[in-house]
């Protein structure tokens, strides 16, 4: 049995998420097609270390793969790639012992927000259209407040709330803003189903002037599931993971 380790690349567009489902189009699945297919086998498995959902791009993930051949990686890049579809391509393969754990340390996820009365045009796939404008004073404060509460089941989805799957998460969220974009750098340990998307519907709810400092505070506060509608999935990338 041989072991490798993949970086993959991914447009997430026309994908149903990173992780295997039957019937729906993934990125693991189309990966271990691909693997059988040239390695002339069945028992390829891919598995990532970080799931994305359903419209979720990538240009750092990782993933393991779990095959009954050994190949030269550095040759079969180049021919994997070449009968993989255009949005998805794997940037490096190395293989690993067959001891080896990928555990990571932490990683890191960009959201880009475009802030304007008119619609983007260049990065419109890409991007989170925010009409109203953004309040960068009052985003600091909201991201302070969100980023300083110990218990983050306020931001995940009902089930991870429930079984208080947000134990151990420590995040950090830096902002940045070039023109009418306002870029979003997550860096945590780990991220639950929806977080993300959810800290930034919070966020860009109270930039706006649609909820209050005060109300944020105590949704904050009360350490429970919190019913808010995610923000879209397209404006998020897995940049890195950090072994």
């Amino acid at each position: 049995m041989a072991i490798y380790k993949l970086v993959v690349e991914y447009n997430g567009k026309n994908f149903y998420g990173s992780q295997k489902q039957s019937s729906l189009r993934t990125v693991e699945g189309v990966l271990e097609k691909v693997f059988n297919n040239l390695l002339n086998t069945k028992n390829s498995k891919v598995s990532f270390l970080s799931r994305t959902d359903r419209g979720v791009h990538s240009v750092g993930n990782i993933a393991k793969l779990v095959c009954d051949k050994n190949f030269d990686t550095k040759k079969f890049l180049e021919t994997i790639n070449y009968f993989l579809p255009e949005d998805v391509k794997i940037v490096k393969i190395s293989k690993l012992f067959s001891k080896s754990k990928l555990k990571p340390k932490y990683k890191i996820y960009y959201y880009v927000v475009y802030n304007s009365p008119t619609p983007p045009t260049l990065l419109k796939e890409y991007s989170f259209w925010v009409r109203k404008k953004i309040s960068m004073s009052i985003l600091h404060k909201a991201i302070k407040i969100i980023t300083n509460c110990k218990n983050l089941n306020f931001v995940a989805t009902k089930e991870d709330a429930q079984h208080n799957r947000t134990k151990g998460c420590k995040i950090k969220i830096k902002v940045s803003k070039v023109q009418q974009f306002i870029i979003f750098k997550f860096i945590g340990t780990k991220f639950t189903q929806h977080m993300i998307r959810n800290i930034m519907s919070l966020l860009i709810q109270t930039a706006t002037g649609k909820i209050s400092l005060g109300q944020l505070k105590k949704i904050v506060s009360t350490w429970k599931y919190c019913k808010t509608p995610p923000a879209d999935a397209n404006a998020l990338i897995l940049t890195k993971i950090v072994l």
